[in-house]
């Protein structure tokens, strides 16, 4: 059996201003971004053998400041989802644009596709590829993912049986880890939310 963890890449300014990144490579704030709580808690629920991280910055500069000096991987299939026209918008801008649009994908649950992005369903099958390749010919292994938070939402909801529907996700902390298992290609949730003290 191999353990699978995911962490969100540590904030950005557009996070700040709750803006949508999807795809944007915006760049980590290093002024805000404390690595010390994270190298705690990842130090008590590891060692980790890898770290993999999203070809975005704002993850691979999370990497380099939570495991200095590390060679760390990078996997293109770990990055956020494509919100299209969306991206650096906020939601009430997106709702004042496009009046109802929003609400009338969160009805479509996995088939939720931004005007001109990427569905909910296709982030969840490029993630799952990503682990799949990660974990092939291995056991015993504990992988560290430095991902995004839409990613570690499709995933845990995916292995949660959730339709992905209005009221019906499963709530995802952001600010901490979620322990995945993985044996055989089948992976199941150990503990999801584990939060920053």
């Amino acid at each position: 059996m191999n353990i699978v963890g995911l962490i969100r890449h540590g904030p950005t300014a557009w996070n700040q201003e709750k803006l949508i990144q999807g795809t944007s490579d915006v760049p980590l704030d290093e002024g805000v971004f404390a690595a010390a709580p994270w190298q705690r808690l990842l130090e008590e629920h590891g060692p980790w053998d890898r770290v993999v991280c999203s070809s975005l910055c704002r993850c691979r500069r999370t990497c380099e400041l939570l495991f200095p000096g590390l060679a760390f991987e990078v996997d293109s299939d770990l990055r956020e989802q494509d919100w299209g026209e969306w991206t650096g918008a906020t939601l009430a801008e997106i709702e004042q644009r496009f009046p109802g649009a929003i609400a009338a994908q969160e009805r479509r649950g996995w088939d939720f596709t931004p005007a001109g992005g990427e569905s909910r369903r296709a982030v969840l099958s490029r993630a799952l590829a990503a682990i799949s390749r990660l974990t092939a010919g291995r056991d015993g292994e504990r992988i560290l993912l430095v991902t995004h938070l839409g990613v570690i939402k499709m995933l845990l909801n995916h292995l949660h049986g959730s339709q992905f529907l209005p009221g019906q996700s499963l709530p995802v902390a952001k600010r901490a880890l979620h322990l995945l298992s993985e044996r055989g290609g089948e992976l199941a949730i150990i503990n999801h939310s584990i939060e920053l003290p």
